[in-house]
């Protein structure tokens, strides 16, 4: 899905920029390796879904008046300390035919039977950081723990199937999820039933 946010550019800087915050303007910068800082602008109201949408690792256009499209990332954004409102968004620009950097969120998905048995998930990264063109990135990679069915296996970074093109940067053996017992007791099997233990009394020394 392309998602295309439409900006202004912005001639309000310094501290008349909270005049537009209270109009509900979000004021924001357009950057980048080719490209000079642009100061723009756009409502928060309209802005807000399309953030949520676009994450951090989907690649966006962006269409600022009396400028070209520009593909972009949605880079940081700042909140203010009290309402945790958005106040300021930056966009980084990006070549389509160059490799980028981009710490993409792991997320975990299916059951593993020793989890709910009681041994503990050691989820050892949240975000993998991989490198691609722009239009290879994916949004999030993907993580089956269902295969996890005994305490000696693991998920590293080569088990994570990736994008053509893609590379997670880092060694295939870096340990992505993993269990760690957590004292549970279990009864090791046996051919047939395990006679119960006989305690007799202790005779006196005569």
């Amino acid at each position: 899905m392309s998602i295309e946010i439409k900006l202004q550019k912005r001639d309000v800087i310094g501290k008349k920029v909270n005049n537009l915050r209270k109009a509900g303007i979000l004021p924001a910068t357009v950057y980048g390796k080719h490209l000079a800082p642009i100061s723009v602008q756009t409502e928060l109201r309209t802005f807000m879904p399309l953030m949520k949408a676009a994450g951090r690792t989907n690649l966006v256009t962006l269409h600022i008046t009396g400028e070209e499209p520009i593909a972009a990332f949605v880079h940081t954004y700042q909140r203010h300390p009290v309402s945790r409102a958005i106040i300021h968004v930056d966009f980084h620009a990006v070549d389509l035919n160059e490799t980028v950097e981009v710490d993409v969120p792991v997320h975990m998905i299916g059951t593993s039977l020793l989890v709910t048995r009681g041994d503990a998930l050691l989820n050892n990264v949240t975000s993998l950081r991989v490198k691609a063109l722009p239009t290879n990135l994916p949004s999030s990679l993907t993580v089956d723990i269902s295969v996890l069915n005994s305490l000696e296996k693991a998920i590293h970074v080569s088990d994570i199937t990736l994008p053509a093109g893609a590379a997670i940067i880092g060694h295939g053996s870096d340990l992505v999820v993993g269990l760690v017992p957590t004292g549970r007791v279990e009864v090791a099997a046996t051919d047939g039933p395990i006679a119960p233990e006989v305690i007799t009394a202790r005779q006196p020394k005569p």
